[in-house]
């Protein structure tokens, strides 16, 4: 009796699941019922699901990926899909005209739409089809070595610095010789002590850079904090503060006042350090009691934004960038002074500049004409973009460092972060060599990379200079010429300036006479907004116009007699004053003004006058 009822009822219900599929199509939505699938109680998972049902495929959270093979309207007929013989031939024949592009690739579309692979748990799949490591910028703490400066991973010649969970901690640095462990800098691994007066105590830490005897911390409020000596024993003579800006450095504390997601990296030149820095003819200057600077990329990775704490505490200060900042950076890192800079495709350029050695600092002595020893004057312009040699043989990442390793301006080191056949590490190598060698790490290495196959199709947009053409007059006493400056740039010098006698452009030699016309954004007290001259707030400029030994074949006879009576002895014409994009107003030099330039290329009694606007 058992056994028949069962028979019964397993007929029954395979009648009944038939019905229900043949007649499913002419039942309206409201009247069609779906029973959920049953859970057994391990959890495991439905244990029936019928594959003519609507099901889709979800995450862990709940979230629909895809939908299934089944009918989601339920009005497909019981001989929809089938193809005429002649459809499904035609179909394979589509198929079998197209190969498949997986020559060594490992994973992405074939072309057909298929795909040449899976990448496997921890790894990703590239721009050239390759399985990569998926990873995060650094290692997991406490990595073994530090090789790289990243917003939370530093050196300097004495210790690795690691930030982990908003906290510091440091270890002798095993690449010179030290050794012990990993221990938190401090009682809480963040600044702390007496000095604090501006922002207290931090609750949290972001980001560190350090550099010489610099250590520098960006809090998650957005202020910055300086701690010095990393040369010391950093666990018994370590000091914070978040005094910055003015003389003596006693400001009210520097804002991160936009995102540092572009990178930032302080800069240490120090006396028992870099020691001194050679200007461009040259010679040897020393560091003072030294130079620290804050450096930044801007939003765009073309501005380059610095500061000093013994500066107004703002971020109003620019550097020209290479190719007068129309090159774009994707990253940065500064030692002793010296930017390192990795763009699209790879291209890498360095440059030493700071407050000092830029010509800005108005207590120091600065020429555009010395040409051998001038004892404490500094040879202008500074040191322009060099650029470095590209990475042929392996894949690279912007994941750059330098650091100082001596003293001198060729006591840098530059490390890219690469693969080379197949091995991951860094390329390395001197600041003025001409080879990379490669050292493996063993270190996962992510993407992307910047010299791919790829690389040309991921290049932005390419840019002008933000040049001006100005035009106004030269004027001496009672004498004056016009001039006409092509490409003024507020960040960016020199600019080429033409001389017009009588409305004609001046000529020697048959070309346009040419003058360089430099210029400088030299010292200030008062704090300034980001890009302030587009604020119509005028820059306080330092500016020179050297005279060219060619006035005297200037082609025009009496052109050439005016020009020559106009600058007399003179060599250079040494101004000061203000600028903004559209107007110049500059004033030479006189020798009542102390420092700045020699005292033989100030003006004694009467002084030339630059007049410059858009016409």
């Amino acid at each position: 009796m058992r056994l028949r009822t069962c028979v019964m009822l397993c007929v029954l219900v395979m009648l009944s699941a038939c019905g229900e599929s043949n007649n499913a199509g002419n039942l309206p939505d409201g009247d069609r019922e779906l029973d959920p699938p049953e859970w057994n109680p391990d959890g495991d998972g439905p244990e029936e699901i019928d594959e003519d049902s609507d099901a889709s495929i979800v995450d862990g959270d709940g979230e629909e990926l895809a939908e299934t093979d089944g009918d989601p309207d339920g009005d497909r007929d019981a001989d929809e899909g089938e193809r005429s013989d002649g459809e499904e031939a035609e179909g394979e024949a589509s198929e079998a005209e197209c190969e498949p592009d997986c020559n060594g690739k490992e994973c992405g579309p074939d072309g057909c739409n298929g795909d040449c692979g899976e990448c496997p748990t921890g790894y990703q799949c590239n721009a050239d089809r390759i399985c990569v490591a998926s990873c995060s910028d650094d290692d997991p703490f406490p990595p073994d070595r530090v090789y790289f400066r990243t917003a939370t991973r530093s050196f300097n010649l004495k210790w690795y610095v690691v930030l982990d969970e908003g906290r510091i901690w440091v270890k002798p640095n095993e690449e010179t010789g030290g050794t012990g462990d990993w221990r938190m800098l401090g009682a809480t691994g963040m600044p702390e002590g007496n000095d604090l007066p501006n922002f207290g105590p931090p609750g949290s830490l972001v980001e560190i850079s350090a550099d010489g005897v610099h250590l520098h911390a960006l809090s998650d409020t957005g202020a910055f904090y300086r701690g010095s000596d990393m040369t010391t024993d950093i666990h018994f003579l370590f000091n914070w503060t978040d005094r910055w800006g003015g003389v003596g450095a006693n400001g009210d504390g520097l804002m991160k006042e936009f995102s540092t997601q572009y990178g930032w990296s302080v800069a240490d030149s120090h006396p028992f350090g870099v020691h001194h820095y050679e200007d461009p003819n040259g010679m040897e200057h020393n560091v003072g009691m030294g130079v620290a600077h804050l450096y930044r990329l801007g939003p765009d990775g073309r501005e380059i934004f610095f500061n000093d704490w013994w500066l107004p505490n703002d971020w109003s200060r620019q550097i020209c960038g290479p190719n007068r900042s129309t090159f774009k950076a994707l990253s940065i890192s500064v030692s002793a002074s010296t930017l390192f800079l990795i763009g699209e495709g790879g291209r890498m350029y360095t440059r030493l500049y700071d407050f000092d050695t830029g010509g800005e600092n108005s207590l120091l002595t600065y020429s555009y004409i010395v040409s051998g020893p001038a004892g404490t004057t500094r040879k202008l312009p500074a040191e322009d973009w060099r650029r470095q040699p590209d990475i042929e043989d392996g894949l690279i990442t912007d994941k750059i460092t330098i650091f100082q390793n001596g003293q001198g301006n060729a006591a840098r080191v530059l490390r890219v972060e690469g693969i080379r056949n197949g091995i991951s590490g860094f390329y390395s190598k001197g600041i003025y060599d001409s080879n990379w060698s490669f050292q493996e790490t063993g270190r996962t290495v992510c993407g992307p990379f910047l010299n791919d196959s790829d690389a040309s199709s991921r290049s932005s947009d390419p840019v002008s200079p933000s040049d001006r053409l100005l035009v106004g007059e030269l004027t001496l006493d009672a004498q004056s010429i016009g001039i006409e400056v092509r490409n003024f740039n507020m960040i960016c010098s020199p600019a080429e300036a033409h001389l017009q006698y009588l409305g004609q452009t001046v000529t020697a030699d048959g070309e346009p006479l040419v003058f360089e016309l430099h210029h400088v954004h030299t010292m200030v007290n008062e704090k300034r907004p980001t890009r302030y001259w587009l604020q119509g707030i005028p820059a306080f400029v330092q500016a020179a116009l050297p005279i060219p030994d060619s006035i005297g074949r200037i082609d025009d006879p009496e052109a050439r007699q005016y020009v020559v009576n106009l600058f007399g002895a003179r060599k250079v014409v040494n101004f000061l004053g203000y600028a903004l994009p559209d107007s110049v107003d500059l004033s030479e030099i006189m020798w009542t003004e102390p420092f700045r330039v020699p005292a033989e290329e100030k003006a004694f009694l009467s002084g030339f006058h630059l007049s410059l606007t858009a016409p």
